[in-house]
């Protein structure tokens, strides 16, 4: 299975994961300079043992308080890549499933997370070294995969029925729209399945084993603050709110969205599709008047974001939606004609 892109719109433009893919792709053309084409097998292990994260190293530099240059091997070990095949996947995950986390997390704390993630990684595979031992602990880990397997964790919480597509190789090639959740658990069953049969290749299995698992538990919290939050606010009315019981906060009220609402009518119903990603389904405001203006309203998880719009009906309908529904952001509500 091979993903190509995920239905999963948002609100804000990503810079820091553009800003992150940009930087990897620098540094591995600085790499292959280097390197020329990583022909130059000296050169090439000089780079990465320069640049890499090495367990007996990193142990060294902690034991000889040495901290700062310890965390710098993680930091440069993280922007690193051994092939050109290695940066393109790291990159098109990040692509796919980066820009999600940023605009619900905000710039500052994606880029936090996605550094602290890879930190998580770096320390998984070190315990699996000191475990393993004797040349595991001198041979260098490159590579971003530890940090975007955090991103990879808390996109499988967040955003758990999303959908990616994915190009599938099963005698014929095709394409298939799978839910978030379902890829990503594949994904990581895959990984402790590579980790415990020993798969080698290179690949640092308990490095994504462990930022994965860092991200699920951002994941968690993010989700339980989340509804922490909601569930105060939803203890206070709301004035001059019909169809809400969330208080309104004046600071967090500062970014008003317009909805663009499309139609679909019918002779039995007219259906409406509004785009509004990051919506805590428990705001959405649907009303009627005039059997004719239909009013949404709704607040984003994180308070920040609230969304508003009308749709000027050429027919009527019942003041009550015979369905609603709320998937990957976008929202539908079907009326009956009158």
């Amino acid at each position: 299975m091979f993903p190509l892109y995920d239905e999963n719109p948002r609100t804000t433009r990503p810079y820091v994961n553009y800003a992150l893919i940009a930087i990897n792709f620098i540094i591995f053309i600085w790499e292959i300079i280097v390197t020329r084409l990583f022909m130059d097998q000296r050169a090439t292990i000089t780079l990465f043992l320069n640049y890499g994260f090495v367990p007996a190293r990193f142990l060294e530099d902690v034991s000889s308080a040495q901290y700062m240059d310890a965390g710098i091997s993680i930091l440069t070990s993280m922007f690193m890549h051994g092939s050109i095949m290695h940066i393109l996947g790291n990159m098109l995950f990040l692509w796919i499933f980066g820009d999600n986390i940023e605009d619900r997390f905000g710039h500052a704390k994606y880029l936090a997370c996605y550094l602290f993630w890879g930190f998580v990684a770096a320390m998984a595979h070190l315990a699996w070294a000191m475990n393993v031992g004797g040349e595991q602990m001198l041979i260098p880990a490159v590579g971003a995969s530890g940090a975007i397997s955090g991103v990879l964790g808390a996109y499988m919480l967040m955003f758990p029925h999303a959908r990616v597509v994915t190009l599938i190789f099963f005698f014929l090639i095709t394409t298939t729209r799978i839910p978030a959740f379902a890829y990503l658990f594949l994904w990581f069953i895959y990984q402790l399945i590579a980790a415990a049969f020993g798969a080698g290749g290179g690949v640092a299995y308990l490095a994504h084993i462990g930022g994965f698992v860092a991200g699920l538990a951002f994941g968690f919290a993010y989700r339980y603050i989340i509804r922490i939050s909601a569930s105060i606010r939803a203890r206070v009315p709301s004035v001059g709110h019909q169809g809400s019981g969330y208080e309104r906060y004046h600071a967090r009220e500062q970014i008003l969205k317009p909805l663009r609402i499309e139609g679909i009518v019918t002779n039995m119903y007219v259906e409406l599709l509004a785009e509004m990603p990051g919506v805590d389904e428990r705001t959405i405001s649907i009303s009627v008047m005039d059997n004719s203006i239909v009013s949404i309203d709704a607040l984003t998880e994180d308070g920040y974001r609230r969304y508003s719009g009308k749709a000027m009906l050429r027919t009527s309908v019942n003041e009550q939606p015979e369905e609603v529904q709320y998937i990957n952001g976008i929202l539908r509500v079907r009326f009956a004609r009158i």
